[in-house]
């Protein structure tokens, strides 16, 4: 690939949809008058609502008999379901965009809409070259790599060097553009599998890590070594093995020291007044402490438990059932384990007071998050990056 600072800035898709959406509007569009699409598409903009009466578009099998007719109506009902629901009427503007900025769609003899090759070849070849080069041009590997060099990272960890690479490679310049653009990008790689996300964290996957050497030419400004790959799936390595052993040692930890352990952790996150009950008279909850919760202190109860294995809901109802005794208005139980459905369900029951489900991985994402029972190593190195002796364009008249 060629210096692509010397190539016109990108432009992204507004709204960029997931590839599993891109291939849903592909397959469905195809023979559908471009008057008709066009036509549905202003009716349905023109009833977007004001501040003060906005519109519900949640459920197109409600809106789309209520406010279309016609060929509008017709045309509604066959985006939706012809693409299995994947596609809502509403929110087709993403879709469109993308299949003209990429030549996937075209207009025939009889202004019908049809798939050009480049289309076929996306719609036809997930991971092929076409979409490895839409990836490219919509910044998709970019993030990838992003994602790759920091993982696991939360969004705002990689928004400052997605920015860079906005201001010097697209036309984006809003910092709320930049927030919103990433955003997309990341639902898309995480749709794919190509990314994993956990909580608000993000790493990448082995697909990821596949996907992005066999295209890593098509980044822009930097070329990805095999050496720098290997690096990033060491620490990768490394922290699976940290977890590990984490997880083993709070595993035998004597249960009244883990109640102890999961207090800090709670102050950590900021909690105050933390205590840690008497074991024999905690009347099934293991911690007590106060959070802030805007202007307000809300006091929260804790029952902790410590062996692996599924939590049911009767656990979570009797913790419930003592939330008085402690003057509490939610609560929150912590496990190695996992929780059955029954129990999920019933945590955000409707009436009830609320009742926070963490597992095991949920607390290690935390003891990680604040370094309890883990330490941050930090490798650096440097390597050659292009971006950073390109310039940041002006900003486009």
């Amino acid at each position: 690939m060629t210096d692509p600072t010397a190539k016109s800035l990108l432009s992204f898709t507004p709204a960029l949809p997931t590839w599993k959406q891109a291939r849903a509007f592909l397959n469905v569009m195809p023979g559908v008058p471009y008057v008709a699409y066009r036509h549905m598409y202003d009716r349905i903009w023109d009833l977007k609502g004001s501040p003060q009466e906005t519109e519900d578009w949640t459920d197109p099998d409600a809106w789309i008999p209520e406010r279309l007719d016609g060929e509008d109506r017709a045309l509604a009902w066959k985006i939706w379901r012809d693409t299995a629901q994947v596609i809502n009427p509403r929110y087709t503007r993403g879709c469109w965009y993308l299949a003209n900025k990429h030549g996937l769609l075209t207009r025939d003899a009889a202004d019908q809409l049809q798939l050009t090759p480049a289309g076929q070849d996306f719609l036809n070849h997930p991971g092929g070259e076409q979409q490895a080069h839409i990836d490219q041009g919509e910044g998709l590997l970019t993030v990838l790599q992003l994602v790759a060099e920091h993982s696991p990272c939360k969004r705002g960890e990689i928004l400052p060097d997605y920015a860079q690479f906005c201001n010097t490679y697209t036309t984006y310049r809003s910092s709320s553009v930049h927030r919103s653009s990433l955003h997309d990008r990341l639902v898309n790689l995480v749709e794919r599998a190509l990314v994993h996300r956990s909580g608000v964290s993000y790493e990448i996957t082995e697909a990821g890590i596949r996907h992005l050497q066999k295209f890593s030419s098509l980044v822009p400004g930097r070329q990805i070594s095999s050496r720098q790959t290997q690096l990033q799936e060491l620490a990768r390595e490394l922290i699976r093995q940290a977890r590990q052993e984490l997880r083993e040692h709070l595993s035998a930890m004597d249960p009244y020291e883990f109640e102890r352990l999961v207090g800090l952790l709670l102050e950590e996150m900021g909690y105050a007044n933390v205590t840690v009950t008497a074991p024999s008279n905690d009347k099934g909850v293991d911690v007590v402490a106060d959070i802030e919760l805007g202007i307000s202190s809300v006091r929260e109860v804790v029952q902790v438990k410590r062996q692996g294995g599924s939590i049911n809901r009767t656990v979570l109802d009797q913790l419930r059932g003592s939330l008085h005794r402690f003057k509490a208005l939610r609560g929150t139980i912590i496990t190695l384990g996992t929780f059955s459905t029954g129990a999920k369900s019933a945590a955000l029951e409707s009436g009830a007071a609320p009742i926070t489900l963490i597992d095991g991985e949920k607390l290690l994402d935390l003891l990680v998050q604040y370094e309890i029972g883990v330490a941050r190593r930090a490798v650096e190195f440097i390597e050659f990056d292009l971006s950073r002796l390109a310039q940041p364009a002006e900003e486009p008249e």
